[in-house]
Formats: structure tokens, C-alpha cells, sequence
């Protein structure tokens, strides 16, 4: 597998080398994670690699993509008109922008200065791999190694950048697969709302990696949307770090794909570090929807608190796998996990793990799940008020769901999110739709 993989590693990008040939090594040897990793026991790549073996065959090359310096734009995505929209098609980014808000600076790695080298590089972290001798997923090194555009987004200290940013991630219809990688830094003192689209064309295949740091005192206010096409695959990988003092809050939102699998980590790696991560799925029709998160505190007077819900209905599986750690170094810490989970058939299904690991005393932890149908008395009542059993299944539903959609700060997200959501509540799951595993 390696060796198709590198003759598409893109040029021009020479002071990346040592990094990109690391890690290829690292996935010549790792593949692709499988069902035996405990993180992945109830998601299988087999659709995902098969598919990626077509592309190849039928294309004639290798079945991958580092993008390229002169993107053309993929098929029309959301744009609100008070947010301002930045456009990476198949990995690449497109250029240039016209009126970036004050304070901020966006950038492609294709096109970047030496000055700017060195704080990607502090991103994208050693060629070895982590420093604290953990070792990057297979995701992630593929990603690495196919490095042929980055997009950069950082803001200048103290700025507050009045407004949002909204990065369409898109996917065009050409056979490969997709490589995005998103780095984010956050300058000390600095506040950014941030969102990521991803979206494409039929046949979407993309592992995307996006990186975040967060200086001291600094807030970011991160919302992330995966509305692929019925037959899209993802895989995801999203790591944030939060400074002495800075606070992140996480919406994701997955409402499309055939198989969707993100893993999320958030390390509190400085004092007074918080974090609020709020999640919803819509598992219908036969999607599989896996979420792996991972909340580290690694800090003393760090919070966090994670709230995630899924539905599942016809034959859909969702997947919520939510871990807090609280490592030795961490006295005086809050954190807490909760998973609601709604059954509409008896053929969908739903997994939950959430799972907490406390190394120090002097902390203050909970976690807990739940899965269950909608409410006999409640479903009930809206019936005695004249809705009929769709409608009333309809509105509970909707209900359960939009309460993960109140860390969305820009009321026309907020609302064209509300919008999709009840629209896929009515229309039911897709008539006809593979299976994602």
C-alpha cells in the first residue's frame, strides 16, 4: 500500500521531507485501524478500503490525494452572510481571500514564508511523532504523508475577530481519496468562532485532520458539521490543545454519510484550562455514525463537561465512545460526561462506552449513559392535542435533538441547522442507501 501512496506525495513542499517520509513508514507498517483496536471494535474500515481499491482501479493511479495548487470549486454549500467563508476543495485551498477580518491571518501552506515555518511546524508537532511518546493514529500519518496543502487560520494576539469563519471542507466527484488538514493556532488573548462544512459529491471519500492550539487566555468557539452525501465516507481525526486559562467549546453535528467515523481529543494542558463539548447524530436509513471522544486533563483547575446525544432509527447504528482522564498532574479538576441516546426501531442500534480514569484526588467527576424510546406519557399528551402519531414522534424527536445545538453561537447557523434537522425528521431515512460497514 505504501508505494502507490508515495508517488503521490506533492512537491514543492521540500522542508516537509522528513516529516512526510516518518510518517509513511509509520502507516507502511500500521495500515489502516481494524475492528481488533478497542477504540474501533464496533466500526470496520472494510467498506471504506474497499472503495478506495475501486477508485484505484477504475482511475487507472493511486487511489489518493494531496490536493493541488489550483482547486476548482465543488458543488454549492451553505454560505450565511455574516460569516466569512473560506473554501478547501479535495484538500486544497482556494485562493486568494478578499476582506479577512481584522485580526486574523489565512494562509496555504503551498504559499506560506519562512517566517511562518516555524509556527506550523510547532502544529504540526516533531517528525517522530507526539513528545509525550504516544504515538499518532494511522489516520493521521497517512494524512501526514500525503501533505500537499495545509490551511492555516491563526489570530494575532489579544485580537477579537468580530466575525465568524466558515470553512467549507468539499469533496468534488473525482476518484481518490481525500486529504484535508486544518491547522489552527490561537494567539494569547485572542477569541475566533470557527465552523467546518464537510460536504461533497456523491461517492465522497476524505480523512481529514484538523489541529488546534489555544495560547493563554484565549477563546474559540469550534462548530463542526458533517453533511456529506448519502454514500459519503469519513474519517476524521480532530486534536485541540488549550492553554493556561483558555476555553474551547466543541458542536459537532453529523446529519449525513454513509459511514462517519470522528475522533476527538482535547487535552487541558495548561491551569484553569476549560473545555464544554457538546454532540448530536442522526443515525437513519443504514448510516453508521461512530464518534470516539477523548477529554485529557493534564492541568490543575481544569473543567471540562461533555454532553452528547444520537438518535438511531430503521436500521442505523450510532456510536458514542467518551473517555475523560484526569492524570496525576491534575488536582482540583471538574469534569463531567453525559450520553443520551433515542431507539425509534427495533432494528437500529446504538453502542455507548463512556468511560473516566482519575489518577489524583481532589477532583470532582461524573459520568453516565442512557438509551432508551421516546415517552409513552409525552407522546401521549401531543396526541390528546390533536397531532397525529408521526407528527408527535416528529416533534419529540426534534426536541431531543436541538437542545446539543445551544453551543451554536451565530443564529443563522443555529437555525439553518434546526432547519436541516427537522427536514430529515420528516422526510424519514433515504430510500435507498448502502451499508457503511
Amino acid at each position: 500500500m505504501s508505494q502507490p501512496i508515495a508517488q503521490q506525495i506533492a512537491g514543492g513542499l521540500e522542508w516537509l521531507d522528513e516529516r512526510r517520509a516518518s510518517a509513511l513508514a509509520r502507516f507502511g507498517k500500521s495500515g489502516l485501524p481494524d475492528t481488533k483496536n478497542e477504540d474501533w471494535r464496533y466500526t470496520s474500515l472494510a467498506g471504506y478500503t474497499q472503495r478506495w481499491t475501486d477508485y484505484r482501479t477504475a482511475s487507472g493511479q493511486p487511489s489518493v490525494s494531496a490536493g493541488g495548487d489550483s482547486p476548482t470549486r465543488g458543488a454549492d454549500s451553505w454560505v450565511a452572510a455574516d460569516m466569512f467563508t473560506v473554501d478547501a476543495v479535495d484538500g486544497a485551498f482556494c485562493a486568494p481571500l478578499v476582506g479577512t477580518p481584522p485580526g486574523l491571518t489565512i494562509r496555504s501552506l503551498q504559499h506560506l514564508t519562512p517566517e511562518w515555518r516555524g509556527r506550523v511546524e510547532g502544529l504540526l508537532g516533531p517528525p517522530e511523532g507526539p513528545a509525550d511518546g504516544s504515538s499518532p493514529s494511522s489516520l493521521v500519518d497517512l494524512n501526514t504523508a500525503l501533505l500537499g496543502d495545509v490551511l492555516l487560520i491563526a489570530t494575532d494576539p489579544g485580537s477579537c475577530v468580530a466575525m465568524p469563519v466558515h470553512v467549507r471542507l468539499q469533496c468534488t466527484a473525482a476518484p481518490a481519496l481525500r486529504q484535508p488538514r486544518l491547522l489552527v493556532d490561537m494567539a494569547p488573548g485572542s477569541q475566533l468562532t470557527l465552523s467546518l462544512e464537510h460536504t461533497g459529491a456523491a461517492g465522497a471519500l476524505v480523512n481529514a485532520v484538523t489541529q488546534i492550539r489555544l495560547g493563554r487566555d484565549s477563546q474559540l468557539n469550534l462548530i463542526r458539521v458533517q453533511a456529506l452525501p448519502d454514500d459519503g465516507m469519513l474519517t476524521e481525526t480532530t486534536h485541540i490543545e488549550v492553554g493556561e486559562a483558555a476555553s474551547v467549546t466543541v458542536t459537532s453535528v453529523d446529519l449525513g454519510s454513509q459511514l462517519s467515523r470522528q475522533s476527538l481529543t482535547v487535552l487541558l494542558a495548561g491551569t484553569g484550562a476549560s473545555a464544554i463539548v457538546h454532540g448530536l447524530f442522526l443515525a437513519d436509513g443504514h448510516r453508521h455514525i461512530d464518534n470516539c471522544t477523548r477529554l485529557e486533563h493534564r492541568a490543575p483547575l481544569t473543567t471540562s463537561r461533555e454532553t452528547f446525544r444520537g438518535i438511531a432509527d430503521d436500521h442505523g447504528h450510532g456510536i458514542f465512545n467518551g473517555k475523560i482522564i484526569v492524570q496525576p498532574g491534575a488536582a482540583g479538576s471538574t469534569a463531567a460526561l453525559t450520553n443520551r441516546n433515542l431507539l425509534l426501531t427495533t432494528t437500529a442500534e446504538i453502542d455507548t462506552k463512556p468511560e473516566l480514569e482519575i489518577y489524583v484526588d481532589d477532583v470532582r467527576c461524573s459520568h453516565g449513559a442512557t438509551t432508551g424510546q421516546l415517552d409513552a406519557n409525552a407522546l401521549f399528551y401531543l396526541r390528546s392535542r390533536g397531532l397525529d402519531p408521526a407528527a408527535a414522534r416528529q416533534v419529540l424527536t426534534a426536541a431531543f435533538l436541538r437542545e446539543s445545538l445551544s453551543g451554536v453561537a451565530v443564529p443563522e447557523l443555529r437555525a439553518r441547522l434546526e432547519t436541516l434537522l427537522q427536514a430529515r425528521l420528516q422526510a424519514g431515512p433515504p430510500a435507498t442507501m448502502g451499508t457503511g460497514t
